[in-house]
């Protein structure tokens, strides 16, 4: 039985419920026609055609053209209208501050980078995020009262409904209100959460990720951290701290210690940083190797990417490098593959960018230690967007609100 239509006296929140419920249909079938939309709703005719005329007058959809059908009169065809309302994304990293201004259909009009200075306090760094925020909105570009909100990425524990974050240990904050400190200069509505949740939202909504119900971003950078999505939404556990996979021990030298100051887990092993480490211990216990020359003796100056160099170069200290360190990675993602049983594993973050050094051996490693090949079918991808996924996905949240009219005012006032 059909829904019936919605009188004109429904609380306005209401009225938001069912022009989001459209909306979402809209968003997800672009080209679709009035009679479909009744079709997956189940509302009525006169109730879509309500909710229809709404939206197009808050400037929401567009109906562009006709979409000719076997039988009948061909029908208008609706399409979300993003590209006319935009968003600021955000990427704190520990190194740089990476951000841009894009519309609702991530199509990028300006972009900033800065060094974060991570080592400085709490208050200096989201100092320097709102003056990156403030750079982006002041733009003849676009129309910057169409600016939606800011959405940013941040490396750490982080509670979406306090605003604070929790731990961070590649910052060494804890218990930082990000919230009160983004308001203080900020005057656009913004969100934000894990970098590694943000990827896997971003992934969700602008890439591959779209094509899977359930799927795992694993995020291998300075640390190690994965988003889960579990039937196209985010899964973030009892606490909101889902995805510390970084943080899962394993059984190792102990040599290197992690940032949360374990000498048992993932990132000590596994992480950009901790493969930089462990060439340098090698190099130091008498080994020779052409990183000595690449970093022109200064031990400091070795990351992962240099490391990934020496590997092209068939170093010996850096394939033994990456084939351990890819061994404990490939071994612990096979075992969240046995658990959850995911459609697919993404994989982003810097260390994923090395090459043959990262993805032949973690391939392997994934490979020798999943369960029952026969019965896992698993797609291991490299992330849609490599280096920018925490960036799509910043912009993700703030287009996840509009559609879902959660920017209180913020549609009407500017359409």
């Amino acid at each position: 039985m059909k829904t019936p239509a919605i009188p004109s006296f429904v609380p306005e929140h209401l009225n938001n419920v069912t022009n989001a419920t459209i909306l979402k249909i809209v968003y997800k079938n672009p080209g679709i026609s009035r009679n479909e939309i009744a079709r997956i709703s189940g509302y009525s005719s006169a109730t879509i055609t309500r909710i229809i005329e709404s939206l197009l007058k808050e400037d929401m959809v567009e109906e562009k053209g006709h979409r000719s059908l076997p039988k009948g009169r061909p029908r208008k065809s609706l399409f979300f209208k993003g590209h006319n309302k935009y968003a600021i994304g955000i990427d704190l990293g520990t190194t740089y501050i990476r951000g841009v201004l894009a519309n609702l259909e991530m199509d990028v009009y300006k972009e900033i980078e800065v060094v974060t200075e991570a080592h400085k306090s709490p208050e200096y760094v989201f100092d320097k995020v709102c003056d990156v925020v403030e750079k982006l909105r002041n733009t003849t570009l676009v129309d910057n009262t169409k600016i939606m909100g800011v959405g940013l990425a941040i490396a750490g524990i982080v509670n979406t409904s306090t605003g604070i974050v929790e731990y961070s240990p590649a910052f060494n904050w804890r218990n930082i209100n990000a919230r009160e400190l983004l308001s203080k200069k900020i005057g656009l509505p913004h969100l934000f959460d894990n970098v590694s949740r943000v990827m896997a939202f971003g992934e969700l909504k602008f890439g591959k990720g779209e094509e899977y119900n359930d799927f795992i971003m694993i995020n291998v950078g300075f640390g190690i951290g994965a988003g889960i999505v579990l039937n196209k939404k985010l899964f973030y556990g009892t606490d909101g701290m889902a995805g510390e996979f970084g943080h899962i021990p394993v059984c190792g030298d102990g040599l290197e210690k992690c940032t949360c100051g374990k000498n048992t887990c993932l990132t000590a092993y596994a992480s950009g940083e901790a493969i930089a480490k462990r060439a340098v211990r090698k190099i130091k216990s008498g080994k020779k190797s052409k990183l000595v020359d690449l970093c022109e003796g200064n031990f400091q100056a070795i990351d992962a990417k240099m490391v990934a160099e020496a590997y092209s170069m068939n170093d010996s200290v850096a394939i033994e490098t990456f084939r351990e360190s890819t061994e404990y990675l490939g071994s612990s993602i096979a075992g969240l593959v046995n658990v959850f049983n995911p459609q697919a594993i993404f994989i982003g973050g810097g260390v994923s960018l090395n090459g043959p050094a990262f993805w032949n051996n973690m391939e392997k490693s994934v490979n020798s230690h999943v369960f029952n090949h026969r019965s896992t079918k698993l797609n291991l991808l490299p992330a849609t967007y490599l280096d920018k996924a925490a960036i799509y996905g910043s912009v993700g949240l703030i287009l996840d609100e509009v559609i879902n009219f959660k920017l209180p005012g913020k549609q009407k006032k500017d359409s």
